[in-house]
């Protein structure tokens, strides 16, 4: 497979464009966690409303969607963060290519075993996983919205509002656990299972999983804007 074409990537047989990426970027990640979590639903495994993204990672039909979609989703993450870097190589914005590069690839492999490391099973590596994702998810959007932001377009202004609204739910999320923990860390069972923690922390989670929503959300509708840029701005290279 070679990498170096400069609107996307051939191999022996096949082309994928930049764009084709990029759309997979954003439509991929939607579907399926839009899948996963109404199958959770729907199957009467929620243990409550509103829920977690990750709560959706439960045993049956609803895991295989959330693991196999994710995992596509980190691989392809990846691939645009190579992609980047080529598209944006002779600029003179090198720190920010450099930025976004690393930044795409920390989020495309967190993103890869989160979608392998549920929360029942693998708690620690999961959270520390999810704070990769969101963080450098914002990161790597942020940066590449600035490599971006050299061109003009509608997209542009997406990007943004795209971004603000991760940034919010990633504050309101954060800050709704952390209030709770303050002020409530004692009550919580000790050596409980995580069903009966998640149970008792649902006061928090009624304002941090829609934060976590508006966090993935936005940083969907980032990625949507990249594929409308590519459209806008790299259609005829």
């Amino acid at each position: 497979m070679n990498t170096e074409e400069l609107s996307g990537m051939q191999t022996t047989k096949f082309k994928f464009s930049d764009r084709s990426f990029a759309r997979l970027g954003w439509l991929l990640p939607l579907f399926t966690v839009t899948c996963s979590m109404s199958v959770h639903l729907l199957s009467g495994n929620a243990r409550d409303v509103p829920f977690f993204i990750s709560e959706s990672d439960y045993p049956g039909i609803e895991r295989w969607i959330f693991t196999t979609g994710l995992a596509m989703c980190g691989v392809v993450l990846w691939i645009l963060s190579e992609r980047f870097q080529k598209m944006f190589v002779n600029t003179e914005h090198s720190t920010r290519v450099r930025l976004s590069y690393f930044s795409g690839r920390i989020t495309g492999v967190s993103l890869f075993i989160l979608a392998f490391a549920n929360m029942y099973d693998f708690l620690i590596l999961h959270c520390i996983a999810s704070i990769f994702v969101f963080g450098g998810g914002i990161i790597w959007g942020s940066s590449t919205h600035i490599l971006f932001g050299l061109t003009r377009g509608s997209a542009r202004t997406l990007r943004r509002i795209g971004l603000v609204l991760a940034l919010i739910g990633f504050v309101v999320m954060n800050a709704s656990l952390t209030i709770y923990f303050a002020f409530n860390r004692a009550d919580l069972t000790k050596n409980g299972s995580l069903q009966i923690t998640l149970d008792e922390m649902q006061p928090a989670i009624d304002f941090a999983a829609p934060a976590e929503y508006l966090l993935f959300l936005g940083l969907v509708i980032t990625m949507a804007s990249i594929d409308w840029d590519l459209k806008e701005n790299y259609s005829s290279h």
